[in-house]
């Protein structure tokens, strides 16, 4: 009798469906009927058959619950479809069994059934939800990843970059600085991503991650603490965004040397993003950290009270505090590191030297001086 009843119930469900739940509102009603018919005769059946559908075997159901999840329903929307779906055809058949007369035994069973299948269909949506949110977030991810490496890479024409670039609500024309950031050791990339990301607004900047560092372009400069070094180029139209990106790295390379973290832009860094040059460098090792590579312990040592004299401005008493030193020994070890080199450190051309090497050689082996 439920199965004669079909078109009824099916355009009971589909009322209920569209009056109850919003989110069917933008969906075709024939879309809607025919889902629901075809979730009334499983249900149906189920009933008849006096046996429950594993959720594994409702398949059909679960790729018709894909297209409405690509719809834009929520998925709460969708499972309260399927309860008025099952409301309707339970308030049927306890009409059909007082007209019949049955007893509350089979009554119970055919309810028994119709709430294992709510059941089995509510794992199954929830799986397929799942899989859905899965092949939606790699999408997303495959898009943005290849919208960010054509922005920074400049290969898109200006037709292709403002059609590309709405899909993300960013205006070809504002200015963005380029962005690459990498988490300190011990911290997460992925909770960089959240975090940064998270405190853009639409419109203001997309970010990804690739190979464990944090890329793209942001609208304002993040304000973040040491956890993470962030380097920013300067701020170009998405067009020029590629000079931005170079400067960017440039920014960054300089940046991951320092001691702590923070938020860096050329302005920050200035010269020490060109003190990368390694034919430079490698002029300036040998020039001044090469004559103590015999004895490395006590290179180490002048070393480091050369960088710490120019650190403080070239005042003995401030280097030599930070030191824990008296003055006359710091002074000693700068007359020995001038006698070693034949270098005077009261030369201007000695000085930036002296910074250049010690910038581009902060990460030199212990015994590599």
């Amino acid at each position: 009798m439920l199965f004669r009843d079909l078109h009824y119930l099916k355009a009971s469900s589909v009322q209920r469906c569209l009056d109850e739940v919003p989110g069917y509102r933008g969906v075709a009603e024939t879309d809607i009927s025919s889902s629901v018919e075809q979730n009334l005769r499983m249900a149906i059946h189920a009933v008849k058959s006096g046996a429950v559908p594993a959720s594994s075997e409702l398949a059909v159901e679960a790729r018709v619950a894909q297209v409405r999840f690509h719809q834009g329903l929520r998925i709460e929307d969708v499972m309260r479809g399927y309860r008025l779906s099952m409301a309707v055809i339970q308030d049927r058949f306890l009409d059909i069994a007082h007209e019949v007369g049955l007893g509350d035994r089979e009554v119970l069973a055919a309810h028994r059934v119709l709430w294992g299948v709510s059941d089995s269909y509510t794992a199954a949506l929830v799986h397929s939800y799942r899989e859905s949110s899965v092949q939606q977030a790699v999408r997303d991810h495959e898009l943005r990843q290849d919208y960010l490496r054509a922005v920074l890479a400049g290969s898109l024409a200006d037709s292709d970059l403002r059609t590309r670039s709405s899909d993300f609500g960013i205006d070809p024309q504002r200015s963005f600085h380029a962005l690459h950031a990498r988490p300190r050791p011990g911290a997460s990339p992925d909770e960089l991503l959240r975090v940064l990301a998270g405190r853009l607004s639409t419109g203001d900047g997309v970010l990804t991650l690739r190979a464990g560092d944090v890329v793209g372009f942001t609208a304002r400069r993040p304000d973040h603490g040491d956890t993470a070094t962030i380097a920013l180029g300067s701020p170009l139209p998405l067009s020029e965004l590629p000079r931005s990106k170079a400067a960017a790295d440039r920014v960054f390379d300089a940046a991951w040397k320092r001691p702590a973290g923070g938020v860096f832009s050329l302005e920050d860094l200035t010269w020490r993003t060109a003190a990368g040059d390694p034919d430079v460098t490698a002029v300036l090792r040998q020039r001044y950290l090469a004559p103590f590579a015999a004895d490395a312990d006590f290179g180490r040592i002048v070393l480091a009270s050369v960088r710490s004299y120019l650190d403080h401005d070239r005042r003995i008493s401030a280097a030599a505090r930070a030191l824990s030193v008296h003055e006359n020994t710091l002074r000693y070890r700068l007359q020995k590191f001038e006698q070693a080199t034949g270098a005077r450190l009261d030369a201007t051309n000695t000085i930036v030297e002296l910074c250049w090497a010690f910038e581009a050689c902060q990460e030199a082996p212990a015994g590599g001086l």
